[in-house]
């Protein structure tokens, strides 16, 4: 089994574990633990995977702190009383 197949196993194990443990009304919490999680993966295997592999998960990276951006904003907005 190569790194490839171990990284993704893994990803799939923590957003399955991240499912069962926060509530379907709480789907923020959902995306920052399952970006969380993403960070944590890179970092740790970004030492034993190929570039192109890098590459794909820094897309999933990106896309995350979009959303975590996201969050902030509307929790922000929210708190001001602006929505």
């Amino acid at each position: 089994m190569n790194i490839t197949n171990k990284i993704t196993m893994a990803m799939t194990v923590w957003t399955a574990l991240c499912i069962i443990m926060v509530p379907y009304t709480n789907l923020e919490l959902l995306g920052i633990l399952l970006l969380i999680g993403v960070l944590i993966t890179r970092e740790l295997s970004s030492g034993y995977t190929k570039l192109v592999t890098g590459n794909r998960i820094d897309a999933f990276i990106y896309s995350g702190i979009i959303f975590f951006i996201a969050v902030v904003s509307r929790r922000i907005l929210s708190i001001l009383g602006i929505i």
